[in-house]
């Protein structure tokens, strides 16, 4: 029998997919406004400036940083589009009623803080008609992965990431290379081929990699070879970089990959291995398992739904999907269709 999750338990974890995305603008969009089309669907500028607004985001100015923000935003709301087309497509069914019920609760959250529910909703920049589309999605959501999350299920995801939740402690060194002055999508490709050479001479034994951290890293630890020292999985680096250090074996050296620090290179020198068992992490394993449910659920979709994007539209590259957001590369240019 699967564990019984509480409902706001399950529809916390949908929030990366959900409830950033369901802008409810209203009004007819012209062609121009159109940037992205995903299968029958179209996304349209008004929608990501939409979301930006919510997310602070809007006052960022022209340049990489807003491109980014402007590539993941139109990414979620891609992923909403085909996560609605995949949940009808696997046969899951939330009657009306049941939306009814959950607007109903939350008029009831809303009202109870001595608020007008009305008011809320145009205050978040959401029309009824799109809160009833999220409820709707996050229901059939929780639908789907409630009876797959399984005893079986969890005891998979701690074996295959025993190391991100048993206490695992590593020893690394890394490289760090960034650019003198403001980057844009060229340095940042320059720097990727830079560091993707310099961990090729390492990797063949041309440069040790303390004596190439000496020489090329950014990074104050270039004085001790690049030396780090011990680090956990959730401290004190960022998960960007954790994350890549945790999926490597002892002595092995990471592809370049990047943080907002600049591009980095790892190395684990020393592993100290954790004796944290299932059931203390289980409720974190639960929260893997619906991510992964999700995620596979999306790349599906993706797999088999056109997206295309209007010119000048900075997009996350489709042959990167899969990947980190934060290691994707952004598109500018010319449409391309997944």
């Amino acid at each position: 029998m699967p564990r019984r999750l509480s409902r706001p338990f399950v529809l916390g974890l949908l929030g990366w997919a959900v409830a950033l995305c369901s802008t409810g603008v209203v009004g007819a969009a012209g062609p121009d406004d159109v940037i992205a089309r995903c299968g029958d669907a179209t996304i349209t500028r008004d929608q990501v400036e939409s979301v930006m607004r919510r997310l602070g985001s809007s006052s960022l100015s022209p340049g990489p940083q807003r491109q980014r923000a402007e590539a993941a935003v139109l990414e979620q709301l891609i992923d909403e589009q085909v996560l609605e087309a995949e949940l009808v497509r696997a046969g899951v069914e939330v009657a009306d009623a049941e939306i009814d019920a959950m607007l109903s609760q939350l008029r009831q959250q809303v009202e109870a803080r001595g608020e007008n529910f009305e008011a809320f909703l145009a205050a978040s920049g959401r029309s009824p008609e799109a809160v009833r589309r999220q409820v709707a999605l996050e229901v059939a959501l929780d639908r789907y992965v409630r009876p797959r999350i399984t005893a079986s299920a969890i005891a998979q995801a701690f074996a295959k990431h025993k190391r991100d939740y048993d206490g695992t402690r590593l020893r690394v060194s890394h490289i760090l290379l960034r650019p003198e002055t403001g980057g844009d999508g060229e340095v940042a490709a320059e720097l990727l081929e830079r560091a993707a050479n310099l961990r090729k001479d390492i990797v063949q034994g041309r440069i040790s990699f303390a004596e190439a951290a000496a020489l090329y890293s950014a990074g104050p630890s270039r004085r001790q070879g690049g030396d780090l020292g011990w680090i956990s999985r959730d401290s004190p680096m960022l998960d960007a970089f954790s994350s890549q250090a945790y999926a490597l074996a002892k002595g092995a050296v990471s592809p370049p990959f990047t943080t907002p620090f600049g591009v980095h290179i790892v190395k684990v020198n020393d592993l100290q291995e954790g004796r944290i068992g299932i059931d203390a992490v289980r409720p974190r394993l639960q929260q893997l398992v619906v991510s992964e449910l999700i995620r596979e659920l999306v790349l599906a979709g993706r797999r088999r739904t056109p997206v295309s994007f209007a010119a000048g539209t900075p997009y996350l590259d489709p042959l990167t999907l899969g990947q980190p957001a934060a290691q994707r590369r952004v598109v500018a240019g010319a449409p391309a269709t997944d």
